[in-house]
């Protein structure tokens, strides 16, 4: 590769970079809130933490309420909510539940009155298993847990009252407690479902039988609520290409993003409209009510959940006999579509407006544009054949056809470049004791050919843009979720290919532990593609060097890309091939006829 090249390929760079600048200042992106920093009126809470045996041990069961429950009539509906068991609950032992929707399966405990399993039914694994929402591991935690003490103290582990629905439409648990100070309460929670909602409204209702407030005041909480310790589905490890973590809340109309520590946790304390955990396909979404609730986000590790991601909600201090507090969670699938239902309350059965939880869907200020116009061609071509894997393969052609000009025009130079070889060989050797003038010379036999020796870089400029608009998209489309291209080969396009696991062996530096076939086939169509745009002299070191390098970068880089990047690449290498054959062959064709081009047989001028 010549100076000159090289200069073009660093100014292109530079190019890319400001832009890339100039879009972050004019399209700003979420801001960002390191772990400490206040947030308004959000202070980091330095009081001493409540901890399992101090405070948190002073509530014991005071045994159930007495009084009986209503049955249904023989007329009325069947509920839903049966053990799962099929025997009849005893309030001697743990029990679970379940319900059924027409989206989600879940299975409550009544230890603690919490939920072990969220099933989404319309949304399968690669096993065609039911997604699921809650990852507890060995742990032994689960989703909605609630202690009497900050985050950090121990769930309520004590067998719940379970009260069967009428209607099919919810859950409910109550307990009796009574606090140090000899004051008895009841604490309940009830769950509610709609048919067709990906959402849990879930009320807390603390109430004491002799009109007195509960003194429940542990660092200022009377008690805190925990979701986790992670959302589903399975994954292998949170590395942002197969799966990541974010995290982030919802106030004054926008999203802002949260910068949680490794292992640490971050506590907000001012009012929020929502928090989220967000996935790379599914996400937690929780919307508290008018209450200051103290905010924290849990990433450490616990027993059983190596990658851990918690928040809990800390309640200030009741001040009356009576309270309820409601909460709302959407646990589901990050389809914008389903998402956007819950700004128009006739769209959803809460009756919830103006949420923007379409918010979680990642947006990008780079190249987002660009990724929203592949989309809109990609599912176009899908609409035309339902097979995503052909669908990219139609992106493909298109997009090559949209550039076929200029790059018609770079390989037509990069021809002509290669026809040149011959003179550029002779000047080098005549002037190899005179730099200035060889150079002098070699820019005049361009000129006077019409050569431009950047031409060959255009391609691989033009596809940059385009391959990262893409990497995106397939990245986080959720339609290309498991969408398979040739079965069983390629099963899913938002990920790699496998033909052979042989995990838990890993190739030592690279850390590959699947052999993949599409990147192979890649690498062979990219050294074939960089041998036919050579420009330079083919005993030029450097210009070998490239030739071998450039295949090899790309394979490494790929191996663990989506298939769906790949066979985009794999397409493209192979159109570039035929479209460099075909020019290659027609420029041999005009030299041998005598065409306009007779660079073949110039000689140099002499030099004086």
């Amino acid at each position: 590769m010549d100076k000159k090249t090289i200069i073009a390929v660093a100014l292109s760079v530079v190019i890319i970079i400001i832009s890339m600048v100039a879009q972050n200042y004019f399209f700003p992106p979420p801001k960002v809130i390191p772990a400490g920093e206040q947030l308004g009126s959000t202070t980091q809470s330095s009081e001493p933490q409540a901890t399992e045996g101090s405070k948190a041990s002073t509530l014991a069961g005071a045994g159930e309420l007495a009084e009986a429950l209503d049955k249904a009539t023989p007329e009325g509906p069947v509920t839903e909510v049966v053990p799962s068991d099929a025997v009849a609950a005893e309030e001697s032992r743990e029990e679970t539940y379940i319900l059924d929707t027409n989206v989600f399966r879940v299975t409550f405990t009544n230890r603690g009155g919490e939920i072990e399993s969220i099933l989404l039914k319309d949304f399968k694994n690669s096993d065609g298993t039911p997604v699921e929402m809650v990852l507890s591991g060995d742990s032994g935690s689960y989703p909605f847990s609630i202690n009497y003490a900050d985050f950090e103290g121990a769930p309520i582990d004590a067998l719940f009252k379970a009260v069967p629905s009428l209607t099919g439409d919810k859950v409910e648990f109550y307990r009796n407690f009574v606090s140090s100070s000899g004051i008895p309460f009841t604490l309940r929670k009830t769950y509610i479902f709609k048919p067709n909602d990906y959402l849990i409204e879930l009320r807390i209702s603390i109430e004491n039988s002799v009109n007195e407030y509960p003194d429940l005041n542990f660092d200022g909480l009377a008690y805190t609520l925990g979701f986790g310790p992670q959302i589903g589905p399975e994954f292998k490890k949170l590395d942002r290409r197969h799966e990541f973590r974010d995290y982030s809340y919802y106030v004054d109309g926008k999203k802002k993003k949260l910068k949680i520590p490794k292992e640490g946790f971050l506590q907000l304390e001012n009012r929020v409209n929502w928090i989220a955990i967000e996935g790379k396909y599914f996400t937690a979404i929780a919307v508290p009510d008018a209450t200051q609730y103290r905010i924290t986000f849990d990433t450490r590790p616990i027993n059983g959940v190596e990658e851990r991601s918690s928040f809990y909600f800390g309640r200030p201090e009741i001040k009356s006999s009576k309270n309820i507090d409601v909460f709302r969670f959407y646990i589901g699938p990050k389809k914008r579509d389903i998402l956007l239902e819950y700004n128009d309350p006739k769209k959803n059965g809460f009756g919830m407006q103006d949420m923007h939880f379409e918010e979680v869907v990642s947006s990008s200020i780079m190249l987002g544009w660009l990724a929203n116009i592949l989309k809109f061609f990609l599912e176009f071509f899908y609409k035309l054949i339902p097979n995503y894997g052909v669908a990219i393969i139609l992106l493909t052609i298109l997009i090559k056809i949209i550039f076929f000009p200029l790059t018609h025009k770079s390989f037509e130079s990069t021809a002509k470049m290669a026809s040149l070889n011959p003179i550029i060989t002779e000047i080098k050797e005549k002037y190899k004791s005179n730099p200035q003038k060889m150079n002098a010379e070699v820019a005049a036999l361009y000129k006077r050919e019409g050569v431009n020796p950047l031409g060959g870089c255009l391609p691989m400029l033009l596809q940059m843009p385009i391959f990262f608009a893409l990497y995106r998209l397939l990245s986080t489309h959720f339609a290309l979720r498991g969408a398979s291209f040739i079965q069983p080969w390629i099963t899913d396009l938002s990920a790699p290919e496998s033909v052979w696991d042989f995990s838990p062996f890993a190739i030592p530096i690279v850390g590959w532990h699947d052999l993949r076939i599409l990147p192979f086939i890649m690498l062979v169509t990219t050294f074939i593609q960089s041998k036919l745009t050579q420009t330079g002299d083919a005993s030029n070191k450097n210009m070998k060097m490239m030739a071998y390098m450039m295949p090899i970068m790309f394979f490494f880089i790929l191996y663990d890309m989506p298939s769906g990047l790949v066979l985009y690449w794999t397409m493209q290498n192979f159109l570039s091939v035929f479209q460099q054959l075909y020019i290659n062959k027609k420029r041999k064709r005009d030299l041998d006829k005598g065409g306009t081009s007779s660079a073949k047989d110039k000689k140099p001028k002499r030099g004086k």
